[in-house]
């Protein structure tokens, strides 16, 4: 299952085909005249992380029954992906069409609440942990005020909040 993961999350559109977002950023960055950092955790510490999470849960298996449903507003995405529950007509079943579904804000922060509220462990490791790290490398690499960064619609509201938890942190300039 681990070794099939990237292909599975690939395919219904959670991974992307590597290159492409990072072209797109080197050509904005070049357009701009801004620096292109990659700001991620490297790939393979979060996959590795995230197998331990995994293997956390599946070690205690019963925890699994204790996850609530979906709140009303994901039911029809959830429903979508796994067939399960009431599958609303208007609802795709294109796993890719599902995906574009939740490529909104509103719909990205109760999907990652969602992930908090089940999956405590994952969600640090795909998230939080993810969007501290991407938001100390921006403030560290956008000192000339520009930059382009390119992240997932899950990583926005995560990223901004740690922005904000290093503004604060940061010893204001003192008025003269």
């Amino acid at each position: 299952l681990f070794e099939r993961m990237p292909g599975m999350l690939k395919l219904i559109g959670l991974l992307p085909h590597q290159g492409g977002e990072m072209k797109a950023a080197l050509d904005e960055a070049d357009r701009i005249g801004a620096r292109c950092v990659y700001g991620d955790v490297e790939f393979n510490q979060t996959i590795n992380e995230l197998k331990l999470s995994i293997g956390t849960i599946m070690a205690n298996p019963s925890q699994l029954t204790s996850i609530p449903p979906p709140p009303s507003e994901l039911a029809g995405v959830f429903s979508g992906f796994f067939g399960a529950g009431q599958h609303n007509q208007q609802q795709s079943s294109d796993p890719q069409q599902l995906v574009e579904t939740i490529k909104t804000r509103d719909r990205a922060k109760q999907m990652t609440r969602y992930l908090n509220q089940c999956f405590p462990s994952i969600y640090h490791v795909m998230l939080a942990k993810r969007d501290a790290h991407m938001a100390k490398m921006l403030r560290e690499h956008c000192s000339s005020g520009k930059v382009v960064a390119v992240v997932g619609m899950a990583h926005v509201e995560g990223i901004e909040r740690e922005w904000e938890t290093l503004d604060g942190k940061q010893k204001k300039p003192l008025l003269n």
